[in-house]
């Protein structure tokens, strides 16, 4: 199985916990660090079983996404619905500021409202990481529907009242 785990292009807070913990998964034989890439961004995280790289342009890391079985990510709604849009099966793993990964916790929130629709599973720590990598296989993600003409409707309809 192809996974490619993306943390997002935050550049002020770092998110090498994630990181840490797929190591360690990779290290004890839940993952397959040879079928692993991650993008680190900003983060300067140096992993030990896996392949990483900073950045792509936007069309080599939607190719990558296309290849990948898996996408663990960060909870940014850019990079979740890109890969909901592709039928992908995805876990989350939010930034969280108890930890000075991001300065709120919007993450969490953006999470519950993916996961209330069905859409992704989710994990905040290790334990809850591997619970999901074990049930990824029972898991049938709901197809992804934007809701963007619903926004644009309200806010068309605000400017115009």
């Amino acid at each position: 199985m192809k996974i490619l785990v993306t943390i997002g292009s935050m550049v002020e807070k770092k998110f090498t916990r994630l990181f840490h913990i797929i190591d360690e998964l990779c290290e004890e034989n839940a993952l397959d660090g040879s079928q692993l890439i991650a993008q680190s961004g900003f983060d300067n995280y140096i992993p030990r079983n896996f392949k990483a790289f900073d950045m792509l342009a936007d069309e080599e890391f939607k190719k990558l996404i296309d290849e990948s079985d898996l996408i663990i990510t960060h909870a940014g709604t850019g990079t979740v619905t890109a890969c909901l849009k592709r039928n992908k099966k995805v876990i989350v793993f939010p930034r969280m500021a108890k930890y000075d990964e991001h300065y709120d916790d919007h993450q969490l929130e953006l999470a519950n409202l993916f996961i209330k629709n069905n859409y992704v599973l989710c994990a905040k720590n290790k334990e809850e990481l591997m619970k999901c990598i074990k049930e990824l296989d029972l898991f049938t993600p709901q197809k992804f529907v934007s809701n963007n003409s619903k926004i644009n409707k309200l806010v068309i309809d605000f400017i115009e009242k």
